[in-house]
């Protein structure tokens, strides 16, 4: 046993490695389950050191409780005390096993004689704090190696197995620590699990690789399945077939309180310029191991230091500029060319001015600078590597502005706030804008108030509740010497109206012999442009629109009405920004036709021995009476007699032979008094 002093040194710096199972909490058991291989596995661990050594002292209880069957629950739920007095093994017990790192560590522990890591100070406060000390180590470094160990954890009295388990059958395990609630009360951990659990193990989450000089560094999300595996193993190869693990102890994260997502190891590479793969693999508190990640390759290259420090410039008679740079003396040989770039000041990124300087230059020209420049210059290595230098500052002279601003336009919203934009300037130079208002469109402009704006947008805010319905714009450019430019076209904007206008007014209604005459008086507001004309019958409950016009019209005759109807109209006006004046009170008619009745047509008769039959047709319905009119002899017509319209449409009149000839005409009349024309004449004669 003697290999466990050293794992214990190895391990010093881990102590809190047991929280990478085990969350913590005060005088409890934290357990957890797994379906391993048609059987149902059980790891439990205390939560601190008094409750592992007397849990050690009495050992465990495991019960099983059947919960459910076919997915339902059972009735009576069945118990079994499966395991009692689990204690860690006899220290004879764990000699066959002694090969196992993990083992030794836990035996140990558990079993020896002396777990100090300070013996030095023997002060008798030293040797109460030691003795403190001594049963947090054994306790962390138990945890710990039965984490890493299946066998290790059975040793230690902290696993179980249960093979008697049918598929459609779920339980709830409950491991009880066996010591007398009177000593120390320690609350049961309870696992809910069944074989129907059983879920394929993931792959380990977005592996990555970083490789530089003769060492790689492989990382990977170990958040994503931090309740999955508690321990990691890294692999290399050097052709992709035969892996091997690049460490003898499984990787752990040594921080399990921390949120932390990434796990990262590194390794040291045997030589550069040589393809390795490298791949993960889980294991799970049951030692299962999970598949493997997706295979990271990657070649290990030669450091490449070479920064290059910009340290002189000029500025030429012509324009342009002069830039001189040193580099480090060392290393020069893998060094493959320079690049100038400087920064685009519109997006802050870098733009290349020269691709490619020989790698024996340390100096450049920029022909075509601009006013402000802030020059990098790259140095590229024979592998596609870049370093480069920090920025260098160079100013030119510059008393050219820029042009005007093109393209404004913009929008007042109701409530008075103005939106402006305009196309942004092409002069690289250009450091902003500043816009101008004024109520007049030639004079009286002012700067509106703030920063200068760096983008091709602005605002403003205006007073809507004024005399004055427009309202003119006008912006300029500045470049970084704040230059300004010519000033835009003016922009000019018409204010939202939130006034609506005057409504008209009736002047009259009347009947007319075509239908019912309306006249009114227009909105004296001067920005109404349409009137609405609307009618409704006494019968109808919703307003018809009967007439749109451009706000001329002063009248209106309404020739879709119908006799003896009552008519209602009411009118609006609409001004130039769409917002409509109230409803003018409804004036209201009856129509009153003068000929509200056709006359009767299709007068006949027909001339029997000694009668003659008068018959016509009429397709008024309401119709009450016909009223029959007679002349003789050339005198006037007179009442001959009234016929009940429901009973008869015809009349027989007796004359005598060689009678003096007759003229008649038949009128309708209706409930109302109303009667029809009289019908055309007809005249009989025997």
């Amino acid at each position: 046993m003697n290999k466990a002093h050293f794992y214990i040194a190895l391990f010093i710096m881990i102590l809190c490695a047991p929280g990478a199972l085990w969350a913590q909490s005060a005088g409890t058991i934290q357990a957890k389950g797994g379906v391993v291989n048609g059987e149902i596995r059980l790891r439990w661990a205390p939560d601190n050191s008094a409750v592992w050594q007397l849990a050690n002292q009495y050992g465990y209880t495991v019960e099983r409780i059947t919960l459910m069957e076919n997915g339902k629950l059972v009735r009576n739920p069945s118990r079994q005390v499966l395991a009692t007095g689990l204690k860690p093994a006899l220290l004879v017990d764990w000699e066959p096993f002694s090969e196992d790192d993990y083992v030794a560590v836990a035996a140990q522990a558990i079993h020896g004689e002396s777990f100090e890591t300070d013996a030095g100070n023997t002060s008798e406060i030293a040797r109460v704090i030691n003795a403190s000390r001594e049963l947090e180590n054994r306790f962390s470094f138990a945890l710990y190696a039965a984490d890493l160990s299946p066998k290790a954890a059975e040793l230690s009295g902290l696993s179980f197995r249960d093979e008697q388990v049918l598929y459609d059958q779920k339980y709830v395990y409950k491991i009880y620590a066996d010591v007398p609630s009177a000593l120390f009360r320690i609350d049961t951990a309870s696992v809910f699990i069944g074989l129907a659990d059983a879920k394929p193990l993931p792959p380990p989450f977005d592996p990555q690789i970083e490789l530089n000089d003769r060492v790689a560094m492989i990382s990977w999300n170990g958040e994503v399945h931090r309740n999955v595996y508690n321990t990691y193993i890294i692999e290399r190869s050097e052709d992709g077939v035969r892996f091997e693990s690049i460490s003898r102890a499984p990787i752990v994260n040594t921080f399990p309180e921390e949120s932390v997502e990434r796990l990262f190891k590194g390794d040291s590479l045997p030589a550069n310029e040589v393809t390795y793969y490298y791949r993960i693999i889980g294991i799970d508190a049951f030692g299962q191991r999970g598949p493997a990640s997706d295979t990271l390759t990657g070649k290990g290259l030669p450091a490449f230091h070479i920064a290059p420090n910009i340290t002189h410039h000029e500025i030429r008679p012509d324009g342009s500029v002069y830039l001189l740079w040193t580099v480090p003396k060392t290393g020069l040989d893998l060094l493959k060319k320079f690049s100038l770039s400087r920064r685009n000041e519109e997006d802050r990124t870098l733009e290349r001015v020269i691709e490619s300087i020989p790698a024996g230059s340390r100096e450049v020209i920029d022909r075509q600078p601009h006013s402000s420049n802030y020059y990098v210059v790259t140095a590229h290595d024979t592998y596609g590597r870049e370093i480069t230098s920090f920025p260098y500052f160079v100013q030119l002279e510059d008393s050219i502005p820029p042009g005007p601003p093109v393209g404004l336009e913009g929008e007042i919203l109701p409530s008075g706030l103005v939106s402006l934009r305009w196309t942004p300037n092409v002069e690289p130079d250009v450091l902003g804008y500043k816009l101008y208002k004024s109520n007049h469109n030639n004079d009286g402009f002012i700067e509106l108030p703030g920063a200068m704006v760096r983008r091709a947008e602005g605002s403003d805010s205006i007073a809507l509740n004024n005399l004055t319905e427009r309202i003119y714009y006008k912006v300029r450019a500045f470049d970084r010497r704040y230059n300004p430019s010519d000033f835009s076209e003016v922009l000019e904007l018409k204010k939202p109206d939130l006034i609506p206008p005057v409504a008209p007014v009736f002047r009259a209604i009347e009947n007319d012999s075509l239908g019912i005459l309306l006249q009114w008086e227009l909105s004296p507001s001067e920005d109404a442009v349409m009137n609405l004309l609307y009618r409704r019958s006494i019968d109808e409950t919703d307003w018809t629109l009967i007439l749109t016009d451009e706000g001329k019209t002063d009248h209106y005759l309404d020739q879709e009405v119908k006799h003896r109807v009552l008519y209602a109209y009411t009118l609006v006006a609409v001004d130039d920004d769409g917002l409509e004046s109230r409803p003018t009170s409804p004036v209201t008619m009856k129509r009153i036709s003068p000929n509200p009745y056709p006359p009767i047509q299709d007068l006949s008769y027909i001339i029997l021995q000694d009668e003659v039959k008068i018959s016509w047709t009429y397709g008024q319905r309401d119709v009450v009476k016909y009223a029959v009119y007679k002349a003789t002899n050339g005198q006037p017509l007179q009442l001959y007699k009234e016929l009940d319209a429901k009973a008869t449409n015809e009349l027989i009149d007796p004359v005598k032979s060689k009678a003096p000839a007759s003229e008649y005409v038949v009128q309708g009349i209706f409930a109302t008094g109303e009667r029809t024309p009289f019908s055309k004449k007809i005249k009989v004669g025997i």
